[in-house]
């Protein structure tokens, strides 16, 4: 039995109800009366979305005549003795609901024992007011009930509070019956046939495959360009292949059934674009992130097949999917080694697990060997806490000195015997900078005299072989060594602005028309350092944005955090530039010392420490951290106010000085500042060009 309602006191009203007696006695005898009804609708929204309401037309229409406009009683009699509880907003009095959601909760439990349950009254609310033309805000808020998956630490519910709760209080065919009422109701929404084919396959005990395939495909049929809608019959098919395929040829028949709605999933996916694209014409469809569902299914489908097989002591014969897992390892690789899903959010940890796995089961390679550039770039995050090997439950350990300069050997081998390979010359040149920040006085480190010759041989090559991981080395190589800048006042740095506004100092990468990545053939001559070394570092930042949108980066990683990748230190040369690994080995090392009275490693301690490792990067605390701020030189910017300054992504941005010119960089934390005071940043590289990260007002 659900039943336990203390008393509430109306603030209204000097009278204590008592709701177990007075309501209780009305629904028992009033069970099917108008206002029991209303008052369930109202209950139960205000439990599930608390700022729900409804208005007070819907409310009529379900009490029935008389109308008050027609001499009938007024709203509030006819709702004795629910009337206490009903709140109408002074702000809208035309909106009607419960007074607060923990009586909501309490009422919706009373209504269930007294046989009015969940699912039956949600049915009832989409009868009485999802007629031929219901309202918008009803739409809404029957998606949310039915629909809406809450964000845990775990990441996303399986399903929406009100279906999990119907089946815990009821049971799976009520949930059922719901969503088949909303499926009906809502004939064009895919959402409600989506969820009913997930209900199928997800269900403890006895799963449906069948039933779950049949909606899954009515919801594919209703949103034929729907790349999440796809992904269902996919995942469908991933768990029917991993709970229910026996033999070697069900196995394989399985496999090839997810193998090609995968790639379904992947084709409309890459149709897909961001909201940018809304109002251009022969745009698909609009998704505010890429769905990597269909490339990370076929990887799981890979390995699933694999292990599978193995078990039956055969050998696996798939060459279609042997030549799909390298590919989508080279795309997460560099996926994850960008970004991640928000600035405190993380993939899940089997999400590199399985990748992995399904790369090293179908190549003779090794994940954590890899010498690509994202995999270099990974190297000095190897052992860490947040490291993404650590995470996936890998053995990790952190690499030594010997292990960089074995690598920054290999890379020196390849890049000797392939100098005119722009590749081989960035994996070369970022081998030494990775070195550098583990062993800065490493006699293996290549002098940057060499490095940046190295990098201009590619300078006047043709453009698309230019990449954004090109153009980052470019901005650190060449970057001049300073020293703390003196901190102008807001008044000074607004004289600046004005002074520079006829654009003449911005010409450069303002200029969309500008030539300086026209294609050129024949090889560049070797020029003596004092000829390059006054590279135009505005110009290569615009060419990298450039870069990163011709690349498509910008395509796959929208919606997601990009993850700064180094940062500008206090050293000079190579030691300038502090990788981020260090940062976090800082905040761990912090974190750690609160943690010191628990130094266990259970899930629990585990997830505190991410909580207290992510609290100090979402305010801000890791840039006051001595040990961070010993390490890293804040850098001058002039801000901009014009709205005409705001990214895509509507992060304000600034101009960094540097050596007498100005950088264009995005701001990572909006400035907030007091009249007549400055900030100081943080200078930062993502794979997309510079950012910048508030440190806070200095105390002169």
């Amino acid at each position: 039995m659900e039943r336990g309602l203390a008393e509430t006191v109306d603030p209204d009203m000097d009278q204590t109800f008592s709701v177990d007696g007075v309501i209780y006695q009305y629904v028992q005898q009033n069970r099917t009366s108008t206002n029991t009804q209303l008052f369930s609708y109202l209950a139960l929204l205000k439990m599930y979305i608390p700022e729900s309401y409804l208005l007070m037309s819907e409310c009529q229409q379900i009490l029935g005549p008389p109308d008050p406009i027609h001499g009938g009683p007024p709203f509030e009699e006819r709702m004795k003795p629910f009337t206490p509880f009903i709140d109408k907003s002074s702000q809208n009095p035309e909106s009607v609901c419960m007074a607060c959601p923990e009586f909501a909760q309490k009422s919706v439990k009373l209504l269930a024992d007294l046989g009015i349950t969940r699912s039956t009254t949600v049915k009832k609310l989409m009868v009485s007011l999802c007629g031929d033309q219901p309202e918008p805000h009803i739409i809404q808020f029957i998606k949310h009930l039915i629909s809406k998956r809450e964000m845990t630490d775990k990441g996303k519910e399986k399903f929406s509070r009100l279906i999990q709760d119907i089946q815990k209080e009821e049971n799976f065919f009520y949930a059922i019956s719901v969503l088949k009422t909303a499926s009906q109701k809502f004939n064009q929404n895919p959402i409600f046939p989506q969820t009913i084919a997930r209900l199928y396959y997800y269900r403890r005990g006895t799963r449906n495959y069948d039933k779950a395939e049949e909606w899954a495909k009515k919801a594919i049929a209703r949103a034929p360009n729907n790349s999440y809608m796809a992904d269902t019959l996919g995942q469908i098919y991933k768990n029917r292949l991993l709970s229910g395929a026996r033999t070697p040829q069900e196995i394989l028949e399985m496999a090839n059934k997810a193998y090609n709605a995968f790639k379904g999933v992947e084709e409309k996916a890459e149709k897909e674009e961001g909201p940018e694209m809304m109002d251009t014409a022969g745009t698909v469809r609009i998704s505010h992130t890429f769905n990597n569902r269909g490339l990370f299914g076929l990887m799981q489908v890979a390995e699933i097949t694999y292990k599978k097989i193995s078990k039956l002591h055969k050998q696996v014969t798939w060459p279609q999917i042997e030549m799909e897992v390298e590919a989508k390892f080279d795309f997460f690789e560099w996926y994850l080694a960008y970004s991640k899903p928000g600035l405190t959010v993380l993939e899940p940890s089997y999400f590199w697990k399985d990748v992995v796995l399904s790369y090293e089961h179908y190549t003779p390679n090794k994940a954590a060997e890899s010498t690509s550039f994202p995999g270099l770039l990974d190297l000095l995050n190897h052992g860490l806490f947040i490291s993404k090997g650590k995470r996936a439950g890998f053995q990790e350990d952190v690499k030594t000195v010997s292990d960089l300069e074995e690598v920054l050997d290999e890379m020196k081998t390849t890049y000797e015997a392939n100098i005119d390979d722009i590749q081989a010359a960035t994996r070369y040149i970022l081998s030494n900078i990775i070195l550098g920040n583990k062993m800065p006085n490493s006699p293996q480190l290549t002098p940057v005299r060499e490095l940046k010759l190295s990098l201009h041989r590619f300078m006047n090559r043709e453009v698309v072989r230019r990449s954004p991981e090109y153009y980052l080395l470019v901005l650190l190589l060449f970057w001049p060594d300073g020293h703390p800048q003196m901190v102008q006042e807001e008044e000074d740095e607004e004289e600046q602005t004005s002074e520079s506004s006829d654009g003449s100092d911005d010409q450069t990468w303002e200029d969309e028309d500008t030539d300086g990545e026209q294609e050129t053939g024949g090889e560049p001559a070797q020029l003596p350092l004092e000829l390059i070394s006054d590279v135009d570092l505005p110009q290569n930042a615009t060419f990298m944005e450039k870069a990163f949108e011709r690349v498509m980066y910008a395509k796959y990683l929208r919606g997601r955090y990009l993850l700064p990748l180094f940062f500008l230190g206090k050293g000079c040369g190579l030691s300038k530039w502090v990788h981020k690994s260090r940062l976090d080995a800082i905040v761990e090392e912090n974190v750690d010392a609160v943690q010191a009275d628990d130094p266990s490693e259970t899930d629990n301690q585990c997830r505190k420490k991410w909580k207290k490792i992510n609290k100090m990067w979402r305010n801000g605390k890791v840039w006051q951290i001595p040990k961070i701020q010993n390490i890293l030189l804040p850098v001058q910017v002039e801000l901009y106010q014009c709205p005409a300054m705001l990214s895509e992504h509507n992060k304000q941005e600034v101009f960094v000085n540097v050596g007498g010119k100005k950088i264009k960089a995005k701001v990572e934390v909006e400035p907030d500042d007091p009249a007549g005071r400055t900030t100081l940043f943080y200078l930062g590289f993502t794979i997309q060009g510079p950012v910048v990260f508030k440190v806070g007002i200095p105390h002169h």
